[in-house]
């Protein structure tokens, strides 16, 4: 039976016994507190009820705390202050930017956020941790707990917050040692005369969509290489298969390293919107509000043009050698 009573009491019944002590008044209790004064006098007669005991001595002129009251007090405001300690202590910690923040992307804007986006954040906020989930599913983010995620076209999911933050586009690459040996493609007409790597689902794959200015072509390609992610297509361009479409934000390692080659420097593939999602509500910890801000504040650095700086390797060294 006193388990089960003590199992009732609750932290304002408990600050308004302290604070009725302390003020030895119900009228000042309630006024301090903001109650009208018959439920200060309730929660104590539901306090004492609840610890069958007497703890105050009450009179329409003045307020004497009983022995045992004097016992109850001592333990009541040792638990009603460390209530507010971890209250406080709780509150500061989802007020400092720490903690796991886990994040999804597709695998084609990995390299890209590992390398130039998050080391900064990370600096700002070194008690921050990261994980970054890499996915060309986009994974639900009730479900799987994720933070946020950064998007590439559409997003399906009503339930979620996007934000456009940039676009890319893919344009087209091959190796040196597949350039020397079949040539260099000078048009999109070219592209039937070569061995394309495809990447995608469903018949899309088979057709490129080029746009140049105001002009937009769609090409039939053949390929003797299919794959389901760009990341997969570039590593089989830069062994040599053929020529490949990769997203602009994916490629600049291979470019620095002439591992790749750009062709067509006045194509590219049409423009995707590139969208930061995230679950909605206002009340976000501390780390998911500061990481939220710093993306939203260089979303300029997600603008992938064809005439990106990552682009800017486009020299073609093909020797006979």
């Amino acid at each position: 039976m006193i388990v089960r009573n003590l199992e009732t009491i609750d932290f304002r019944t408990l600050a308004i016994f302290v604070t009725t002590c302390r003020l030895m008044s119900l009228t000042q209790c309630a006024d301090e507190l903001g109650l009208p004064k018959s439920t200060v006098s309730k929660a104590i007669s539901k306090l004492e009820e609840q610890l069958q005991a007497k703890l105050l001595e009450r009179s329409t002129r003045k307020i004497e705390i009983t022995d045992a009251g004097k016992v109850a007090l001592r333990r009541v405001s040792l638990l009603v202050e460390e209530f507010k300690s971890l209250r406080e202590d709780v509150r500061d910690i989802e007020q400092q930017v720490q903690g796991l923040l886990r994040i999804s992307a597709p695998p084609a804007m990995g390299s890209y956020l590992a390398q130039y986006i998050l080391p900064p954040f990370l600096q700002q906020w070194p008690k921050a941790q990261v994980s970054l989930e890499l996915s060309n599913v986009f994974d639900d983010l009730f479900v799987r707990g994720i933070d946020l995620a950064v998007r590439v076209g559409r997003v399906a999911d009503e339930r979620l917050v996007a934000r456009e933050i940039g676009y890319t586009t893919q344009v087209l690459v091959a190796s040196p040692d597949y350039l020397r040996e079949h040539g260099v493609p000078e048009s999109p007409e070219d592209l039937s005369q070569h061995n394309c790597i495809t990447a995608g689902t469903g018949q899309e794959a088979a057709f490129w969509t080029l746009v140049s200015e105001e002009r937009t072509e769609s090409v039939e390609v053949r390929s003797n290489f299919h794959c389901d992610n760009p990341e997969t297509a570039k590593r089989a361009a830069a062994a040599g298969v053929g020529i490949a479409q990769i997203p602009v934000n994916s490629m600049i390692c291979e470019l620095e390293r002439l591992e790749l080659i750009r062709i067509f420097p006045d194509w590219h593939a049409i423009y995707m919107p590139i969208y930061l999602v995230y679950r909605p509500g206002a009340s976000k910890p501390k780390r998911v509000s500061a990481l939220l801000d710093y993306l939203l504040s260089i979303k300029q650095r997600f603008e992938f043009g064809p005439d990106h700086q990552l682009c800017q390797y486009e020299a073609c060294p093909l020797g006979t050698g």
